[in-house]
């Protein structure tokens, strides 16, 4: 199961720490001159210098983020949508960046499609994507090394046993609430290809041809799961599980 491989991974790396890759000079100076365009309001000269720094190794949440703000204000509201949850990929506490990508969605056309489930799951899974991978391995970590130093202080002390008792449940709890958000936080960033409709609107079809019929609509900044590929097609899925066929060059993968 995924969710076994996922804990099986975060074992191995709880005690790993953050590693860093150097950026490209060439393409700091891209991004540089990215901004300062950006502040000229040349938006399509930055969309290019961002994007040629992109192609040259830097990828960064900044780098993301303004990428997505150029769009937004060259009117690619698809794009500007797309380049923020990238950026929040790599930042996702961000206040501006938070504050923009909301937004750019509040501008969705007929709103953001609502995801399915109940209030649990949907508040489960909303927590699990507001913290980072790194976070929840810390959280997991954290809630390990105290259950583990507990559980010895009960076998130390045996007078605390009663006294430790719930503290020991509760920190159990805390644990596999932890590597559960883990598991889910890590089939959405490797399992799962998710993509955002780029075109202003997109027919999604009952099959993967032209002549097929439209079983639904889909606006430009949407966000939904990629199931499968034919030929220039995907068959994709929407939050609240609706799916459907659209053509590949109407969307973006994250």
């Amino acid at each position: 199961m995924k969710w076994i491989r996922a804990a099986f991974l975060l074992c191995l790396i709880l005690t790993a720490g953050p590693s860093y890759s150097q950026s490209v000079p060439e393409a700091q100076v891209l991004f540089r001159e990215g901004n300062a365009r950006y502040s000229e309001e040349k938006y399509e000269e930055a969309i290019s210098d961002y994007e040629k720094a992109l192609s040259q190794g830097l990828e960064s949440g900044p780098l993301y983020y303004n990428l997505g703000n150029a769009h937004f204000k060259h009117g690619s509201l698809g794009k500007a949508i797309l380049y923020y949850l990238r950026s929040a990929k790599l930042m996702p506490h961000d206040a501006d960046l938070i504050a923009n990508l909301g937004y750019a969605r509040s501008l969705i056309k007929g709103g953001v499609i609502k995801s399915g489930g109940n209030w649990f799951a949907r508040t489960f899974f909303t927590l699990a994507m507001s913290l980072s991978l790194a976070q929840l391995t810390l959280l997991s970590e954290v809630f390990y090394l105290a259950l583990i130093f507990f559980l010895i202080l009960v076998i130390m002390r045996r007078p605390l046993r009663k006294h430790l008792f719930y503290v020991n449940i509760a920190l159990f709890a805390a644990f596999i609430v932890a590597i559960s958000l883990f598991a889910a936080r890590y089939d959405r960033e490797f399992y799962k290809t998710e993509a955002v409709i780029i075109a202003g609107e997109t027919d999604c079809k009952f099959e993967p041809f032209i002549g097929a019929t439209t079983f639904f609509t889909l606006s430009e900044g949407q966000s939904v799961a990629v199931l499968m590929s034919s030929k220039d097609w995907l068959k994709i899925k929407r939050p609240d599980g609706k799916q459907g066929w659209v053509k590949s060059s109407e969307l973006e993968l994250l």
